[in-house]
């Protein structure tokens, strides 16, 4: 059995050990903890990745950085938190809540995102939220976004239901007021694109904000509306390319030593 290691800590490599569905959600997974701080928007290892393989759940082992993270090194858990596979790295428990209660409630919620990057936290701390003023934000108001008062620490289970009800049944992402963003996608790439279409947008509106001389233009509500059609145009395969190919490509160019 080859052995891995990240510092001081050898772990088993998976690859052949589990089923191929596993392995690839263990693969796109692990991309995404290595894509997060090549976008930049990491914060050490305090903000979360989680996904859905079977019954189980695979998330953040306790310890590495994101740009350490392997695919055998996940850990696989339940519902509940607690460890199913056999490995030396634990979790955070109650880091485990917020994306649970995502999970929970949410079957298209394969794979989840949290993060606390300084441009998205920074339009969360804005009262009026993510502006209509680019395309990105529309695609973003069309996709379904939804926003959740600041409550605290999220890493409490009572604080479970409130996220649940901001979210709701067709949200795919939560602006979490004064704090970061949420994401979720039945794929690895929904979830990390809309990730990355609301960064993108937060990032115009700050740059608009700074540099403006007059009144930001806005998207009419019947602008907005017709993007509703955008989004099922790029959802069934006619409005954009995906990407997740090619970001694989690159991280293996970069360091595929996500894939062990």
């Amino acid at each position: 059995m080859t052995t891995l290691r990240i510092g001081e800590v050898a772990y088993p490599s998976l690859e052949g050990k589990v089923s191929d569905e596993e392995w690839r959600v263990r693969v796109n997974t692990a991309a995404i903890f290595r894509l997060i701080p090549m976008m930049g928007w990491d914060d050490l290892s305090m903000q979360l990745v989680s996904a859905r393989v079977g019954d189980g759940y695979l998330f953040v082992p306790n310890g590495p950085l994101f740009e350490e993270v392997t695919a055998s090194s996940l850990v696989k858990i339940n519902i509940e938190g607690e460890v199913i596979s056999d490995s030396p790295f634990g979790i955070v428990k109650s880091t485990w809540y917020p994306m649970k209660a995502v999970h929970e409630v949410r079957e298209d919620a394969n794979y989840v995102i949290h993060t606390h990057d300084d441009i998205i936290a920074a339009v969360a701390c804005n009262s009026e939220g993510l502006l209509p003023i680019s395309q990105s934000a529309a695609f973003a108001w069309a996709d379904g976004l939804a926003y959740h008062a600041y409550d605290g620490v999220e890493t409490y289970e009572e604080k479970m239901p409130g996220l649940q009800q901001s979210l709701g049944a067709t949200n795919n992402a939560a602006l979490l007021q004064n704090h970061g963003l949420l994401t979720l996608g039945v794929e690895a790439g929904h979830a990390f694109m809309r990730h990355y279409n609301i960064w993108k947008a937060c990032r115009v509106q700050m740059m608009a904000q700074c540099a403006r001389h007059g009144e930001l233009i806005k998207f009419s509500q019947e602008m907005l509306n017709s993007f509703k059609h955008e989004v099922s145009r790029v959802q069934e395969g006619d409005g954009t390319t995906d990407p997740w190919a090619g970001l694989l490509r690159k991280l293996i160019k970069k360091d595929p030593s996500f894939m062990n």
